[in-house]
């Protein structure tokens, strides 16, 4: 048996994980629900809150230049070095942030930091926890992060009406930080060959010769876009259009991440019972309710239906992000599927808020969400064909992993 994954060894691990998340959980749930926010409240343009919905996905633009640097050091060093990093970057930075501008680019910054060890952290839950409880695993580990996120989320949009946001947004970072550091006392005995450093041309050329993960990057670049076009939008109108307080927002958050917690323990054994790419697809089409939701509501009170499903389809879509990669990928290339998935994410994140903006200044939000609501329409249909490849309906999916993986 692997020696990482010894019951004492996993059981560690993922205390320590778990801890990690509920750390960054409160700082996650301030920094995703309230930046965009934030800065549009005091002003910022549609392209300024563009920039913050893009930011996460810089890093994954950049993630491949990052995972060549990174190859060959240890990965718990990286994954906890990283994002230890990430968060006292943006603690420095919203203290002397003086324009939303300001905050938006403290926010890039701070996810192109985090996001550069996304290949070691996917290769690193793979090498912790055993094939069989990998998924339920980490979705036990997240209901940790979902659980601190709600309270988080409801303290913060109270504060954040009577006192300065940036306080919150460095307070939400000061509890991140211990659970960043935590992570370096994971244990995990890598592989004793050292990684060989692969050119990215070299990286590029071998996944793309794998034809139905190529179909799969397609379907998700396809819908990608016309979903985060969709997110792009939903600060906007939550300002402009429901003039929704931080508290309703806040509570907004809260009931999401509540039913997050349900959700993770049904998607974790779902997905360590089946196949991950199937229920990938069924995630993808739930998302659609969402755009359909902010459409359809005639009230701010009609979008907790919509956070609801917002919760139900984060869970889903955080969790097979990962399982993706370890159900198709080849087991030496599971880095390398991750970093393909990453760039094609950051190429469509990054693009996506700032093809909205500009619709924005020519059309009304609700029009922008239906053009959005096209293109993620065409990537279910696309996913489809790409998941009769890899998971044909009545072939077992093997739960131990030898030649198998990606969003």
């Amino acid at each position: 048996m692997d020696v990482n994954w010894a019951p004492s060894r996993v059981r560690r691990n993922f205390r320590i994980d778990t801890f990690s998340a509920i750390c960054g959980g409160v700082y996650i749930a301030v920094l995703v629900t309230f930046m965009p926010i934030v800065v549009r409240r005091l002003g910022g343009s549609t392209t300024d809150v563009a920039i913050v919905i893009a930011a996460p996905f810089v890093g994954h633009l950049l993630s491949p230049i990052s995972t060549y640097l990174l190859m060959g050091f240890p990965q718990v060093r990286v994954v906890a070095g990283t994002v230890t990093l990430a968060r006292a970057t943006f603690l420095a930075g919203v203290l002397v942030a003086a324009t939303p501008l300001m905050l938006a680019v403290t926010t890039v910054v701070t996810f192109i930091i985090s996001v550069a060890n996304i290949s070691a952290y996917t290769a690193l839950m793979h090498g912790i926890y055993p094939d069989r409880e990998r998924a339920s695993a980490m979705a036990n580990v997240r209901i940790g992060g979902a659980i601190a996120g709600i309270a988080a989320a409801a303290v913060a949009g109270t504060f954040i009406d009577v006192i300065p946001a940036a306080w919150v947004f460095a307070a939400a970072a000061l509890i991140g930080l211990p659970g960043a550091a935590a992570f370096f006392l994971v244990r995990y005995d890598g592989s004793a060959k050292v990684a060989t450093r692969r050119s990215l041309a070299v990286i590029a050329r071998d996944v793309w010769a794998d034809h139905k993960y190529r179909r799969l990057l397609l379907s998700f670049t396809v819908f990608g876009m016309g979903n985060l076009m969709n997110v792009a939008v939903y600060p906007i109108l939550l300002v402009d259009h429901f003039s929704a307080s931080n508290s309703f927002i806040g509570a907004m958050t809260a009931v999401s991440s509540a039913t997050m917690i349900v959700a993770y323990l049904i998607w974790g054994r779902m997905i360590d019972r089946g196949s991950s790419v199937r229920l990938t697809l069924l995630n993808t089409v739930v998302t659609l309710l969402i755009p359909i939701g902010y459409i359809a509501a005639a009230d701010v009170w009609l979008l907790i239906p919509v956070a609801i499903v917002g919760g139900i389809v984060n869970a889903g879509g955080e969790i097979t992000f990962f399982t993706n990669i370890v159900q198709i990928a080849p087991r030496d290339k599971i880095g390398e599927y991750a970093t393909a998935q990453s760039l094609l994410m950051g190429i469509r994140g990054t693009a996506a808020p700032f093809i909205a903006a500009a619709l924005l200044g020519v059309a009304d939000p609700r029009v922008v969400l239906l053009i959005g609501v096209v293109f993620m329409t065409a990537g279910c249909a696309i996913m489809a064909g790409a998941v009769r490849l890899i998971a044909p309906t009545g072939v077992t999916v093997p739960r131990v992993v030898v030649e198998s993986p990606a969003d």
